[in-house]
């Protein structure tokens, strides 16, 4: 996931500089976006990809040689629906805004456009390809919190186990006490003690 985009990097960049146009796009990942357990080592080294970019990107736009990566979601492959199954894949499904996985040709006419003549300024950017789930996934509601209690919108993050429910001009105000939330069909139940 690193040294080889790295080592081809290094031996495309000479002739694309020699020709004053070129076209970089690594693949990157949402993983390489935010984080989640269990992905420490792919995570890194998505995340080195995206400063590999960066730094080609800073070095040689000059020379006329854009350098994105692009982070593809979930997206309908075999591996994917056998990795997952039915279940998993209508779980995975429920945590993505758009309610669909990517097909594989929406990520390749993304790339095929971002590696063209047309694409004349986009460079040093890690687009993600993601129907909305990376937004959705690290976006976290602001906290007001006293002596007695955390105030907080009834806005709730998407992801493996927590769904969001909005209802306009409400707060939830919570004990500081240990509560869990648990949340099916967009229904937000929690078990706690309510100040």
């Amino acid at each position: 996931n690193v040294f080889a985009p790295f080592r081809l990097c290094q031996a495309v960049i000479p002739t694309m500089k020699d020709r004053s146009w070129g076209r970089i796009i690594n693949i990157s990942s949402i993983w390489g976006k935010i984080g989640k357990e269990y992905r420490a080592s792919y995570a890194a080294s998505k995340f080195a990809l995206d400063g590999i970019t960066l730094a080609l990107a800073a070095e040689h736009s000059q020379h006329g040689i854009l350098a994105n990566s692009i982070a593809p979601g979930f997206t309908d492959t075999e591996l994917t629906r056998r990795v997952l199954g039915d279940d998993g894949i209508r779980k995975l499904i429920s945590s993505v805004p758009i309610r669909r996985m990517a097909s594989p040709e929406e990520i390749a006419n993304f790339i095929v456009w971002l590696g063209s003549e047309k694409n004349t300024y986009i460079t040093g950017q890690n687009i993600s390809i993601d129907g909305g789930f990376g937004y959705n996934y690290t976006w976290q509601p602001s906290l007001n919190i006293d002596n007695d209690s955390i105030q907080t919108p009834l806005f709730f993050p998407r992801s493996k186990q927590t769904y969001y429910s909005i209802v306009e001009d409400s707060c939830l105000y919570i004990r500081k006490d240990t509560f869990t939330i648990d949340v099916s069909n967009d229904t937000l139940l929690i078990d706690t003690d309510l100040v």
